[in-house]
């Protein structure tokens, strides 16, 4: 099994931006059966450069810690904290896109079982905190407090993760669960849940 050194700093909150793809307390994001809450976060330029100023610094004071002599880092600018947004036909916006994440569940220490972690998300708008199945719809504006934690594991798989622990919605999209207009099909929104029996061909 490989070693995997990981090393956390402080805590930061980052600027507002645009949520996409949040999968927080009441949707899950699984992969390869790890169950983990997930965000992306697109920024404005400026805090843009405020999230890649936190990553840099994070990554600068882990090149230089005693856990990581004679490791050997990747040179590229993407790392797991983020990449480049595409556009729907695969060009390069401009834009970065942040990924935010950390573990859905624990194991309690004294039963064993798995029990599921809570992240507190409170509205801003509503001045209250979102209960666990009311979710981030994209285009929501969000503020996230995270920690920065490296991770090294051999020379091509490092770099900076970003763990959320709480979310502030200064907008709130609500997550409608996907588009419900099936008007293309010539279907009312009364009659979009008809059997296939149901549905005039």
């Amino acid at each position: 099994m490989a070693n995997i050194i990981n090393k956390s700093f402080n805590a930061a909150v980052s600027p507002q931006g645009k949520a996409m793809w949040a999968k927080i307390n009441s949707r899950v994001d699984e992969y390869e059966g790890k169950k983990k809450y997930s965000v992306d976060v697109v920024f404005n330029k400026d805090g843009e450069q405020k999230m890649l100023k936190i990553i840099n610094d994070a990554l600068n004071e882990a090149k230089n810690s005693p856990e990581y002599t004679g490791k050997v880092w990747r040179n590229d600018t993407e790392r797991l904290s983020y990449h480049n947004e595409t556009d729907k036909d695969g060009n390069e916006t401009g834009n970065l896109i942040f990924h935010f994440q950390t573990k859905a569940y624990m194991r309690d220490r004294e039963t064993g079982e798995e029990v599921q972690k809570i992240i507190p998300v409170f509205s801003n708008e509503e001045k209250r905190k979102l209960n666990k199945d009311e979710s981030i719809g994209n285009g929501s504006m969000v503020r996230i407090k995270f920690t920065p934690s490296a991770y090294w594991m051999n020379k091509s798989s490092n770099g900076i993760n970003l763990y959320l622990s709480k979310i502030v919605v200064d907008k709130w999209v609500k997550f409608g669960g996907g588009d419900d207009d099936f008007s293309e099909f010539g279907i009312g929104t009364d009659d979009a849940f008809l059997s296939e029996d149901d549905i005039p061909i």
